[in-house]
């Protein structure tokens, strides 16, 4: 959630700032960028649907793709572009989000799980909280470090898993 909320955060100011739109045309671009947010999400559940993955591959697999398109943002110059590059890191999360919860639910007892599932709801709120934190302070540097930023933390938990799961 700390990617998500820092690329939700920061994607009308990058209109503004990046692509050089207008506020008005910036609203719409942000606006679009973040449809392609929904629909990413959707399409990534309905092919994972289809898979026999197990969560750890999910997370893998799915960090890695939120990566790509996280880290292509920075390089975005059109709304288009940039409707493609969110929509892919939403796929990339929509593999994520449901693996990390799964993952959280089997490591635990059956009298555990409102525990864990809200210690996941807990650590996804502190994300939403400290990702636009973290965002103004690199924005301010540069336009292209938070989303830098949260290509780099989803590449790190694709090397703390080391492999994709079988």
């Amino acid at each position: 959630m700390f990617c998500v909320s820092i690329a939700q955060i920061t994607v009308g100011f990058f209109a503004i700032d990046q692509l050089k739109l207008e506020p008005a045309e910036a609203l719409a671009a942000a606006g679009h960028a973040l449809t392609s947010v929904g629909i990413g999400l959707v399409c990534a559940q309905l092919i994972v649907r289809k898979l026999s993955w197990s969560p750890l591959r999910m997370i893998f697999l799915g960090a890695l793709v939120s990566s790509v398109g996280f880290g292509a943002v920075a390089f975005a110059t059109t709304s288009l572009v940039l409707d493609v590059c969110f929509f892919i890191a939403a796929a990339g999360m929509g593999w994520v989000f449901p693996a990390s919860a799964a993952l959280a639910s089997n490591a635990v007892e059956s009298h555990q799980q409102g525990a864990a599932a809200g210690a996941i709801g807990a650590a996804q709120g502190l994300g939403v909280v400290i990702g636009p934190l973290a965002r103004t302070l690199l924005y301010e540097v540069n336009i292209s470090i938070p989303y830098f930023l949260a290509a780099s933390l989803l590449l790190g938990v694709c090397l703390w898993l080391l492999k994709p799961p079988a």
